[in-house]
């Protein structure tokens, strides 16, 4: 053969055969059967199907998965068998143990070590799920007993809100939105949509129009006055704050105009949401001296001073809440100055946002400082007022997974012992500004699915937070505190709560953790709603027990 020949034949040859350079690469994903929220109630099956590309076509490998509870306790783990087709893609459906309420962690990989790939914000590695209580079981309450509110980022695609058992949200539009331009905008508005057939402002389709299994989910909205800003011909130059540029002292024309304004969104809210006992109207949004509002104490008064009495006079059942500042001591000190300047005389409700500075929330201002602003706000007014919260939220990027559940289920809990009427957890999925997932802070109850949406996604998947919420607000929706539960020691943390003749005490340690003596009779709950009959005593953990009685 001559030297020509075989180099031909051998270069034939070498292009037969495949380059690793242009091998693919395995990759590995999943899906629930239920892929909108892996969301599911106890007694429905939870399947997961993973499927594998990039395999060698043909071939044969191990799908290893391992699952896991919120504190890491293995629930189930195995192999499954995967064989590939022409392709090089392959699926294997995964039964996936759902006997008990609660938060579910699936960890998979395949035999060579490929994990799951990362999905919008959750990390590589996992899929999760949740097993809550089921929303048709769920009693409405009413505006009155409902105490229970998220925001924001709804979805009408993702309605997770019954599962949640929430029932409260926040109206989206204030002054700033409604009358940008001129005053008396909103009237006119109104009146031109009305002519229409239609509602102005428009129902929010992601809060007000949900159902779950043909029955209507019922919500009620808070409404906002003047959130963050001023609209820019009402502002008085110079007096922004350094973030929020148009919140500030009103000029001489939005003097003139908000008691207008005020009196046409009351009088537009009561007709809208007629079937309320009480309408809240929250005043202000985190009015910060300094970042978000450049004015003086007098200038936040004047706000309220303006609006108070001609909401009032066009709704009668009007609650008027505000100022909205925080747990912390520049918020304390700026409330005194607000409480001198007359403050006291225009709210019937002392609204907050209380975030602590860092884990626990009990150690950072959650219910010292609460009370110590509670006890001055009601002084100022001269009688008992009305608390709520309207938002709050641990961060999963910086607490984790677990502490950002037992954070703001805990924040909570104490917002409601304490008093409060209403409290509003934030966020219903991650969000993020900037260029992608990786941005997000880790607000949400649930992970972000959708890269391409970074609000109000339409694909989620639950963290810890989820069932552990469902099973706070199913336990304690409707219920009445009686304060601080009697006889703690240390660390350990609780409140007392009373519904339909039930006794239902929710207590934890947020240090080392003890034990207590559960009351005779009592069933004991765990913080995901799993319950048992007493068995004496009962170990306390930073995740909170309820026991419920008679």
């Amino acid at each position: 053969m001559s030297r020509l020949l075989l180099g031909a034949l051998l270069a034939a040859t070498l292009t037969q055969i495949p380059s690793s350079a242009g091998a693919s690469t395995p990759m590995l994903s999943a899906e629930t059967n239920q892929p909108i929220s892996s969301t599911f109630v106890l007694g429905e099956p939870v399947r997961i199907t993973f499927t594998a590309t990039g395999l060698a076509p043909n071939s044969e490998t191990r799908l290893d998965v391992d699952v896991r509870g919120a504190f890491g306790a293995r629930v189930n783990a195995g192999s499954l068998a995967m064989r590939a087709d022409a392709t090089g893609k392959a699926t294997s459906v995964y039964d996936a143990p759902a006997g008990r309420f609660g938060y579910y962690e699936v960890t998979a990989k395949l035999a060579d070590g490929t994990p799951l790939a990362a999905l919008g914000t959750r990390p590589a590695g996992i899929i999760s799920y949740a097993v809550v209580t089921d929303p048709a079981a769920r009693r409405d309450y009413g505006d009155a007993g409902s105490h229970f509110g998220l925001q924001g980022g709804f979805s009408k695609a993702a309605p997770v809100l019954p599962f949640l058992g929430v029932r409260y949200f926040l109206a989206g539009n204030a002054w700033n939105d409604m009358e940008p331009t001129a005053p008396g905008q909103f009237m006119a508005d109104r009146t031109k949509d009305g002519l229409a057939g239609n509602r102005h402002p428009a129902i929010n389709i992601s809060a007000e129009t949900l159902s779950y299994k043909g029955a209507a989910w019922k919500t009620y909205p808070v409404a906002l006055v003047a959130r963050a800003g001023l609209p820019q011909w009402a502002l008085k130059p110079g007096t922004g704050g350094t973030s929020c540029k148009s919140f500030g002292a009103l000029n001489d024309a939005g003097k003139q105009a908000l008691p207008a304004f005020a009196a046409a969104e009351a009088a537009a809210f009561a007709q809208d949401y007629p079937g309320q006992s009480r309408r809240i109207y929250q005043m202000t949004w985190e009015p910060a001296q300094g970042w978000c509002f450049g004015g003086t104490p007098q200038d936040i008064v004047d706000l309220y001073a303006h609006a108070y009495g001609a909401i009032h006079h066009a709704d009668p059942h009007a609650l008027i809440a505000g100022p909205t500042l925080f747990l912390e001591p520049n918020s304390t000190k700026q409330l005194e100055g607000l409480w001198a300047a007359g403050l006291g005389r225009y709210v019937d409700v002392f609204s907050l946002h209380p975030y602590t500075a860092a884990f626990p929330p009990e150690t950072h201002g959650l219910p010292s400082m609460l009370r110590q602003q509670m006890q001055e706000a009601t002084a100022a007014a001269g009688h008992h007022i009305g608390l709520i919260g309207t938002e709050h939220g641990f961060q999963s990027t910086v607490n984790g997974n677990l502490q950002k559940a037992e954070g703001d289920v805990r924040s909570t809990i104490i917002m409601l012992g304490e008093g409060a009427m209403i409290d509003v957890g934030f966020y219903v999925a991650d969000f993020w500004v900037g260029k992608g997932p990786a941005q997000s802070q880790g607000y949400g109850f649930y992970w972000n699915l959708n890269p391409a949406i970074n609000y109000g996604t339409n694909k989620l998947g639950p963290k810890a937070i989820v069932p552990a919420y469902s099973a706070m607000t199913s336990m304690l929706d409707g219920a009445a505190t009686r304060g601080p539960l009697p006889g703690l020691s240390g660390t350990q943390m609780g409140y007392r709560f009373t519904r339909d003749g039930q006794t239902i005490d929710v207590i934890w340690d947020y240090g080392t953790g003890s034990s207590v003596a559960v009351p005779g009779g009592a069933k004991v709950c765990d913080w995901m709603g799993n319950c048992a009959p007493s068995t004496g005593a009962v170990k306390l953990i930073g995740a909170p027990t309820y026991m419920i009685y008679r």
